[in-house]
């Protein structure tokens, strides 16, 4: 094996092929040597990946020690704006180890914590908010996506993904330009999917957080790789010239092309979808544009997409079962009066919410469950879903989490939690057997 940007021997290293920051699925080879493989990682990838820290923590990634990520926000407490908070939930902010900082409108520090902590450290103006009224501001930037580090972050996962998917060990002149892309030189040769047809069909076939893969050839005469982050944006990548040494991909009609998906829970699965060319051509072509043409109006068209990260809930029985052992946990303390309600439901955190509510819809319908059909089929029944995400209101969650505090009140949040995760858990046994 040799490494593919320049068939050296020497020094190869484990490359992630789709970085571990942006999905649950491992996926490396050791086809890169050290030396470019810190480049990519020095040169972009690091930007790339702190750019995401907000969306990889909305869709519950994790460091690679199992921490939460964190990130730089706004937020609104008190009447004020305090500016580049560095936080990563509701907990960070509403009960944090340490104090937390920011700047006002002014450029001066500010200080958030409980004010017993506060009045340990000398100087400056204590003032007391409601911790209640806090409103998060994150601003989607374009940059974040498609700007350099993201467009040539993607060009060397596009890259390395193709040779790991074509067994391809070491470099090949046929792939000098993308090599060349990919290391900082050469021209543009990654593009944004705008077609609409595409994404209709993308749509169907994946989730909310998952990364899908596939390769094409275009009419162009080129091979190109097709990369849809998250369910938000699809870019494509230029590879190579089709030639004698890069045959080109059975050109029947429907062209059946075979997806990728890899998943936050850290599944992986292939997929195949047929494209009907009505010109004859045998050959897909896609609608693109270079990132630098995408205005203000498509730019919005992909912010609603990428807005789904913070309204909804990958499904999956893994996700599920490391939010449940979490509130299990907690649940201890809770019962040993070591933590109170708010702290119990993570300061009303979406994501506690809303296992909570599967759960105990869960235990309601325990009678019901099929075995013999998979967790998400179960699932789809229970909560009336067409997908493998959960969508809540901010007034669902206000309603839901009302009724959990009554519970709270009348000494029954307890069982009530406990039954639900028992229910789980069973179904969490019997789903590990099935599969």
């Amino acid at each position: 094996m040799k490494c593919i940007y320049c068939s050296s021997r020497e020094n190869l290293t484990s490359s992630d092929i789709i970085s571990y920051a942006i999905t649950g699925t491992k996926l490396t080879k050791s086809f890169v040597c050290h030396t470019h493989n810190a480049f990519t990682n020095d040169n972009y990838e690091k930007k790339f990946i702190a750019d995401l820290d907000f969306f990889r923590n909305q869709l519950g990634l994790s460091t690679r020690e199992g921490k939460p990520i964190q990130y730089w926000a706004d937020i609104s407490i008190g009447g004020a704006d305090v500016h580049n908070v560095k936080m990563s939930n509701r907990k960070s902010l509403y009960s944090p180890k340490n104090v937390v900082s920011g700047v006002d409108d002014n450029g001066k520090k500010v200080l958030i914590a409980p004010i017993e902590k506060l009045e340990k450290i000398k100087g400056g103006k204590v003032t007391t908010v409601d911790i209640n009224d806090v409103t998060l501001h994150k601003t989607i930037s374009s940059d974040d996506f498609i700007g350099f580090s993201a467009i040539h972050s993607v060009a060397k996962m596009a890259y390395e993904w193709y040779c790991y998917n074509n067994n391809i060990e070491e470099f090949y002149e046929e792939y000098k330009e993308i090599v060349d892309y990919i290391l900082g030189n050469g021209n543009d040769l990654v593009d944004i999917v705008l077609d609409g047809n595409y994404y209709a069909a993308i749509d169907q076939l994946s989730e909310v957080g998952t990364n899908a893969l596939f390769q094409y050839d275009d009419v162009d005469g080129y091979r190109y790789v097709v990369f849809d982050l998250w369910k938000t944006i699809s870019y494509r990548v230029k590879i190579c010239k089709v030639s004698e040494n890069v045959p080109r991909i059975d050109n029947v009609n429907p062209l059946p092309f075979e997806v990728h998906l890899y998943r936050l829970d850290g599944s992986k699965s292939k997929t195949v979808f047929g494209v009907i060319c009505l010109d004859g051509s045998r050959k897909l072509k896609l609608i693109t544009a270079q990132p630098e043409s995408i205005n203000l109006e498509l730019w919005k068209i992909f912010v609603k997409r990428i807005e789904k990260i913070m309204t909804t809930m990958v499904l999956s029985i893994h996700i599920l079962k490391r939010e449940v052992d979490s509130i299990a946990s907690d649940l201890k303390k809770y019962d040993a009066g070591k933590i109170d309600i708010a702290q119990l439901l993570g300061y009303e955190e979406n994501n506690i919410a809303a296992v909570l509510e599967i759960m105990n819809l869960l235990y309601e319908n325990k009678e019901k469950y099929n075995d013999s059909k998979s967790f998400n089929e179960n699932l789809a029944l229970v909560l009336n879903l067409s997908s493998d995400i959960v969508t809540r209101t901010t007034e669902d969650k206000k309603v839901f989490i009302a009724s959990l505090v009554e519970m709270d009140k009348k000494g029954i949040l307890s069982d009530y939690i406990r039954n639900g995760i028992c229910t789980f858990n069973s179904i969490y046994e019997i789903e590990m057997k099935r599969t």
